[in-house]
């Protein structure tokens, strides 16, 4: 007798976590992100798809199948989360992914309890090419198209609310969500307006108010002051060419003066004092070729060294 409620317990004991685990884990638009971690195999289904009834018990077959494996069964009712389908892009029924640490791949093989375990088993999801990034369910993108899922879930609920409760045409639903849809269109246009206005155009209204306040400076200043600030300034450059003619055995020379602040009479003053230096001494050495030597007075070498050297000196003068 207690041999017999010995082997029962142990019986119990045996059977029940297969009862309990073989069935598939129910998830749901809240819950749906515990796949991210560790391995799942996840069905998309829908109870009034066929093929879906059909798959069912192949499922929770598979379901049993993965106990020992550590690999989580579980599946997803569309109907109930038309959310997931949109993040999810279910498009065909039933929809299988096989998701390794956030990583999702869509199982395309055969529904058949042999194929499923050889695709664990045999590793071949390695051989399935996996979820682009921009696409995947934990995405932004998918994130937004699942919110859109679930306004048009509202506007399902409301329309049945306002057909059950208050016993409205369906017309005048259409015509309620209508208007509904173009005031909040208003609504946003006019809001992103304000904020592009507020962005883009504060910065070239700030310049405008600049300007002005600069043209009042201006204003603010003398008819002189006014013209000194408005007349360009331009950089004059002057170029002198003085040529002067030597007869005498010093070479023709030709002086350049650029950008020099002396006037010009100066530089005439002193080519007329050049002339006449060289003119003084020419008539000299013509008087000098008339004489003889006797004729020459003592001391007129010394006179003619003093006059050359004063000569020299002049010359040195002008050039510098």
């Amino acid at each position: 007798m207690i041999f017999n409620k010995i082997y029962f317990f142990s019986l119990v004991i045996l059977i029940l976590p297969n009862l309990i685990v073989s069935e598939p884990l129910e998830l749901t638009d809240k819950t749906w992100k515990d796949m991210l971690c560790g391995q799942w195999m996840v069905e998309f289904y829908a109870p009034w798809c066929p093929s879906c009834q059909y798959f069912k018990p192949i499922w929770h077959d598979f379901s049993k199948a993965m106990i020992s494996k550590e690999i989580k069964v579980a599946a997803i009712d569309i109907n109930e989360y038309p959310s997931l389908s949109g993040r999810f892009r279910i498009s065909v029924l039933p929809t299988i992914y096989y998701v390794r640490d956030g990583v999702f791949r869509q199982y395309n093989g055969e529904r058949s309890l042999d194929r499923l375990k050889n695709y664990i088993e045999f590793q071949e999801w390695q051989r399935t090419e996996p979820v682009s990034s921009y696409f995947a369910p934990d995405s932004f993108s998918m994130s937004l198209i699942s919110s859109i899922f679930d306004i048009s879930v509202l506007v399902k609920d409301a329309y049945t609310f306002l057909q059950d409760r208050y016993g409205w045409p369906a017309w005048l639903i259409y015509v309620f969500f209508t208007v509904a849809v173009i005031l909040i269109g208003l609504i946003l246009g006019f809001g992103v307006l304000m904020i592009i206005d507020y962005c883009v155009t504060g910065t070239v209204k700030d310049d405008v108010n600049i300007i002005l306040d600069d043209s009042k400076d201006v204003e603010d200043l003398d008819d002189s002051d006014s013209q000194k600030l408005l007349k360009p300034r331009k950089q004059k450059k002057t170029t002198v060419s003085l040529p002067t003619r030597i007869t005498s055995s010093t070479p023709q020379r030709t002086t350049t003066i650029k950008n020099r602040s002396s006037p010009v009479i100066e530089i005439q003053d002193d080519e007329a004092l050049l002339n006449e230096v060289l003119a003084a001494d020419q008539d000299d050495n013509d008087d000098s070729e008339g004489l003889n030597a006797s004729d020459i007075p003592p001391g007129t070498d010394d006179e003619d060294q003093t006059t050359t050297t004063n000569v020299s000196m002049r010359q040195r003068r002008i050039n510098k």
